[in-house]
């Protein structure tokens, strides 16, 4: 009578012992400080970055139509961008930028892309007798090196203006050259591109939204279906079978573990969220005033916010109803090796196609992954950060990734059945759609 039972209270009672015997094991409480540890060193990551960023020098080529203007340009931004430099007594220390005149336009793209150079600075007369300043980088550009070039840019358009300028002129106006800055491979929103800040602020949220993803489908996945896999080879399934249904066990397990790990995961993600939120004053009271970057939250709003725990949630539920049923055909946790692969590739499938659609890929298989399971949760996610995505694509991703929920938690709940009391079978694919079937 007790298999009849309605799903809530079983599923609830076992969804609390899993929870309970979960972070109150000695490997819990380790691993979390771990985690913690090591999400704290990545929210950090860009700070050592700019240290030593720092530390390194810097090519930046300059481009012009007009060579006096190139000469001028590389004059005033090596004396701009070396201020700091080293006392002549020591001539051995490199300038932190090495700044050059490039004759070919077309090349320096292309020794840009290739990463030889760190930057291109192309300045132009236009047709008002101004100068036009373009400063371009592979990928987004780092906020502070922008800062320092815009006042390098206003430098070489005040030693243009006074160049030009005749002795006797008087009360002539001032015009500023014009400042843009492009990146190659830029990310663009609503038509426009994002500006630097915004660009590299959502750059390097979607590539930590994504790893936080990965890894808790896999690293909690696992969890699910160890747990489901211990418990069977040391019987205890057998007796827990005869006073819950499968349905019930299935959602116990998946909801029970799920949230000791999803604890875990705000326990490691608070402290690394708020080192970020603070990072400019961490990296002013290390590294000085002149290395904080702005808001590095800058590209971060509520409903990029709302989209990450959508697609976290679901995709969450997707792979730990799949390791759930998986761990139920094993008879001993070992096993789990084997069968773990194959959806271990799955996910980093979705993992590399993300870190695509981040690097600027817009091709075909980026648009179809988005909206198919199991890879949407991490692409369609990766699209929000860094594209411009309608809201009809965003719903559909969702519907899609919701309906996958539900078969797989019917199809699971089935194989779970059938797999929990099959003992001494090598799994395989027929054994999963033999069990399936003789569920039905």
């Amino acid at each position: 009578m007790a298999r009849h039972d309605p799903l809530l209270p079983n599923a609830a009672i076992i969804a609390r012992r899993e929870y309970r015997d979960r972070v109150r094991g000695p490997l819990y409480v380790a691993s979390t400080v771990i985690l913690m540890i090591l999400a704290l060193l990545v929210a950090l990551a860009p700070i050592a970055i700019r240290y030593f960023d720092r530390q390194t020098v810097s090519h930046v080529a300059v481009t012009s139509s007009d060579p006096e203007i190139a000469r001028q340009a590389v004059a005033v931004a090596d004396s701009l961008l070396n201020v700091d430099d080293p006392d002549p007594a020591t001539p051995s220390q490199e300038k932190a930028y090495q700044v050059t005149i490039a004759g070919d336009p077309a090349s320096a793209v292309r020794d840009l892309r290739r990463g030889v150079l760190s930057a291109l600075l192309a300045v132009e007369r236009t047709a008002g007798g101004g100068l036009d300043v373009v400063f371009t980088t592979n990928g987004p550009p780092d906020v502070t090196r922008l800062q320092v070039f815009q006042v390098v840019s206003f430098g070489i358009g005040v030693l243009d203006w006074n160049a030009r300028r005749p002795a006797d002129a008087q009360g002539e106006r001032f015009v500023p050259a014009t400042f843009e800055s492009r990146a190659l491979g830029g990310a663009a929103q609503d038509g426009r591109a994002l500006d630097p800040a915004e660009t590299a602020s959502r750059g390097f949220l979607g590539i930590v939204f994504v790893v936080l993803l990965f890894m808790t489908v896999v690293i909690y996945g696992m969890w699910v279906a160890t747990g489901v896999a211990a418990e069977k080879s040391s019987r205890v399934m057998e007796l827990m079978i005869s006073a819950a249904s499968p349905r019930q066990m299935l959602t116990g397990k998946v909801v029970g573990i799920g949230a000791a790990g999803l604890t875990q995961y705000v326990a490691i993600a608070l402290p690394a969220l708020a080192v970020l939120a603070f990072q400019d004053r961490i990296a002013a009271a290390i590294l000085g005033p002149d290395w904080a970057t702005g808001a590095p939250l800058v590209g971060l709003t509520p409903m990029l916010l709302l989209g990450y725990a959508v697609f976290f949630l679901l995709g969450f539920s997707l792979f730990a109803l799949i390791y759930a049923a998986m761990g139920s055909f094993v008879s001993r946790p070992d096993d789990l090796q084997t069968l773990s692969l194959p959806l271990s590739l799955l996910a980093v499938v979705g993992y590399l196609s993300a870190i695509a659609a981040l690097s600027g890929g817009a091709g075909r298989w980026i648009t179809f992954a988005s909206f198919v399971p199991p890879f949407s949760p991490f692409v369609m996610l990766a699209r929000l950060m860094v594209a411009a995505v309608q809201p009809w694509e965003v719903l559909l991703s969702v519907v899609l990734l919701l309906a996958a929920v539900a078969i797989v938690a019917v199809v699971a709940t089935r194989m779970y059945a059938a797999g929990v009391l099959l003992y001494g079978t090598r799994p395989g694919l027929r054994a999963f759609v033999d069990a399936a079937r003789r569920a039905g």
